[in-house]
């Protein structure tokens, strides 16, 4: 009785601290001081599949797991079938190969002396961490 209880209490411990650092994050990204316009694309905007395939699977798989743990009587780790250790594998894996290819074409292209083009970052209306100052020069068109 004394380990079931010591269990439970723990388990209660790290719920309550790892909502408290979701809360967290998720007030930092009201606030904007965590910006989410490059989640799943990449460093100059265009649309990753590989970024956005690896975040699809990974909260698929992350709420199914929390579902089964949930709906279990009483309460328990479910065993994780190899089959989705796999796609999560495969997700991740295909995510790191278009980063290698990217960054190998890159090299080529630097090597070739014909370094890729470097764009500035897309102008959005996300607001900046520290707010909006009507002081300060516009960064679309460089005038006060």
């Amino acid at each position: 009785m004394t380990i079931t209880l010591l269990g439970l209490v723990i388990g209660w411990i790290l719920t309550a601290f790892i909502g408290l650092l979701a809360v967290m994050i998720l007030l930092k990204i009201w606030n904007g001081d965590i910006d989410l316009n490059y989640l799943i694309s990449d460093e100059n905007g265009w649309a990753s599949l590989s970024r956005f395939q690896f975040l699809v699977f990974t909260f698929v798989v992350a709420m199914s797991l929390f579902y089964l743990i949930v709906v279990g009587k009483p309460p328990a780790y479910p065993t994780i079938p190899k089959e989705i250790l796999a796609l999560l594998g495969i997700s991740g894996g295909s995510y790191i190969l278009s980063k290698g290819i990217q960054n190998s074409r890159d090299v080529s292209l630097t090597e070739a002396k014909n370094p890729p083009e470097q764009k500035d970052p897309r102008v959005t209306n996300t607001p900046v961490a520290g707010g909006s100052n009507p002081n300060d020069a516009d960064p679309n068109t460089g005038t006060d």
